[in-house]
């Protein structure tokens, strides 16, 4: 699958309106990962979150489809 990538507006680091929310799914017999990616180009920050079907974290009632950094689903 593509990346499905977004502007989400104003970097809180450079205040660019630049940011952008990335999204990638991969999925195979046994696993899925789902990736969440927020960066600006401008400054460099970078911030992710990977949610692995073989780790606890879906366990918790986390949603994968839906990015934990801003809300927003692919």
């Amino acid at each position: 699958m593509p990346r499905n990538r977004r502007n989400i507006g104003e970097c809180p680091r450079c205040g660019k309106a630049s940011y952008a929310c990335s999204y990638n799914h991969f999925q195979s017999e046994d696993l899925r990962i789902d990736s969440w990616e927020h960066k600006c180009p401008d400054c460099g920050l970078r911030e992710t979150k990977a949610f692995r079907s073989d780790e606890d974290d879906l366990a918790e009632g986390l949603d994968p489809e839906v990015c934990p950094l801003c809300g927003r689903t692919p």
